[in-house]
């Protein structure tokens, strides 16, 4: 891998050789779309917290046929540039003031933490929640079997409902839920609840009609 380039430039080059698009390489990984296009954009401040980045990036490079951990090294160095080292130290006579800048570096690092958490999980805490349902994929479908299956991919730290009953999901993002259909029309409200309240509702219809 090409250490020169950034990880953005190395995702795109290995995408356009392969003749994948952004869109493509949404279906392929599962990856949420505004994350993925964050991470195309290099809008790292819109990315969730660094255990899914580094998910995420797992998927990447298994669709383009990278090291994942190589892009992980880079996305990391990327949003959290090595320092100069051991020469930018200041001189160690200065013993009056040390104790204060020892203290005051505690309470920047702490600000720097708490700002840095905040930064990166704005999207998280204030965002709307993004669900993709697989499975109804129209809004309106027609079947001959009582049973049914909803499925679909969002964020894992966001609830799911379906129909105002909550489902599991997965560490991957993955939910489903099997239901059994009454003759006729049918209709799945599936809601993504996010921390702070701010929630996405998809409805689907389903008729069934009994062969």
């Amino acid at each position: 891998m090409d250490q020169s380039k950034s990880l953005k430039d190395i995702i795109i080059e290995r995408a356009d050789s392969k003749g994948l698009s952004a869109e493509k390489l949404f279906n392929l990984t599962g990856i949420p779309r505004h994350y993925l296009n964050a991470l195309l954009k290099e809008e790292y401040h819109k990315l969730p917290a660094a255990p899914y980045v580094r998910g995420y990036l797992q998927k990447l490079s298994a669709a383009l046929d990278l090291d994942g951990r190589e892009l992980w090294d880079l996305h990391r160095f990327e949003i959290d540039p090595k320092s100069s080292g051991a020469a930018d130290k200041l001189p160690e006579n200065r013993f009056v003031i040390k104790t204060k800048k020892v203290q005051w570096s505690w309470i920047g690092a702490a600000v720097i933490v708490v700002g840095l958490y905040l930064l990166l999980n704005a999207d998280r805490l204030l965002g709307l929640p993004d669900i993709r349902i697989l499975n109804p994929e129209s809004e309106t479908s027609l079947v001959s079997a009582s049973l049914f299956t909803v499925n679909g991919y969002a964020d894992p730290k966001d609830k799911i409902l379906i129909n105002e009953e909550e489902v599991y999901v997965d560490q991957s993002g993955k939910f489903q839920k099997s239901y059994t259909l009454q003759p006729g029309l049918n209709t799945l409200e599936v809601t993504a609840k996010r921390f702070l309240g701010k929630e996405t509702k998809i409805i689907r219809q389903i008729i069934y009609q009994p062969q």
